[in-house]
């Protein structure tokens, strides 16, 4: 069993809007994420809320595996989502899946890095690649999760808990470009649309 945690607390200044409601294939951007983590078997899907709280959550389909934290201290950086995140995670999951919400994916995408880490039982950390580049989401194992609650902007968040188990990571090559992508302003949103 897989979980998702959806980081959409951000402010979106660079966008000039928030970036959570952008439209991607028809839907907000929020509701296209919950999309492809749901398609991609994630249960629960926990999306992190915080900017534009209001506006967002109505964006998001209700379901009952698809569950909502708001983190009120978002301004101080994206590592305080992600301990939101994880910790409404329940511990009987096998791995947790990271995605921010500005950085679009799709169910395929999750799917590969869920197999490759099952493949590699040694494995605590499974990264995309597209074309040697490394890519996202990364997908941690379920004994990582006490490591997630605890992360820090002093620490670098995810990066340090990656450079910790650098030797138990696995690369999985992609031939979708989707897993490069960044949605941080409008030109970079243009040019995901014009590529997909």
């Amino acid at each position: 069993m897989i979980a998702a945690i959806l980081l959409a607390a951000g402010e979106s200044t660079r966008m000039e809007e928030p970036k959570q409601l952008l439209d991607w294939r028809g839907q907000p951007l929020v509701a296209a994420q919950v999309s492809a983590l749901l398609e991609a078997g994630c249960r629960p899907v926990v999306v992190v809320l915080g900017a534009h709280d209001r506006q967002v959550r109505a964006a998001i389909p209700s379901r009952a595996d698809v569950q909502t934290t708001t983190n009120r201290n978002w301004r101080a950086g994206r590592a305080t989502s992600i301990r939101a995140g994880a910790r409404a995670v329940p511990s009987s999951v096998d791995a947790v899946v990271v995605v921010s919400v500005d950085q679009p994916t799709d169910a395929s995408v999750v799917g590969k890095l869920e197999s490759a880490l099952v493949r590699s039982p040694d494995a605590q950390i499974a990264v995309p690649l597209h074309h040697s580049r490394n890519g996202h989401p990364p997908i941690f194992h379920s004994r990582l999760l006490s490591e997630l609650q605890r992360v820090t902007e002093r620490q670098e968040g995810l990066r340090e808990l990656r450079r910790r188990h650098a030797e138990r990571t696995i690369f999985v090559e992609m031939d979708n470009p989707i897993v490069t992508l960044n949605l941080n302003t409008p030109d970079a949103y243009r040019r995901a649309i014009a590529l997909l």
